[in-house]
């Protein structure tokens, strides 16, 4: 598939590329975030895009509930780093 491009994005996807992390924290003007919302509800590209997004944050929160370490192990592996001299 040589010398095939891909096509440039319409202005609307790119926006909603720019602007997908602010558009799920709430972070956007109240026109921003319409102009966003409509876009995404008539653009089965980006509403796919958002989707993922949204999965993956869901998916990041879930791992952070996650236990870490015991303490011990926490221990071992900071003292192993500092003897090989990546302490700071």
């Amino acid at each position: 598939m040589s010398g095939s491009k891909i096509p440039p994005l319409p202005p609307e996807c790119l926006e909603v590329l720019k602007h997908v992390w602010d558009y799920l924290d709430d972070q956007l003007t109240d026109e921003t975030t319409e102009r966003l919302r409509a876009h995404i509800a008539e653009c089965q590209g980006c509403f796919q895009y958002k989707s993922f997004q949204e999965n993956f944050l869901e998916a990041v929160s879930t791992l952070r509930l996650r236990p870490g370490a015991s303490p011990e192990l926490r221990e071992k592996v900071l003292g192993t780093l500092r003897t090989e001299g990546f302490a700071r």
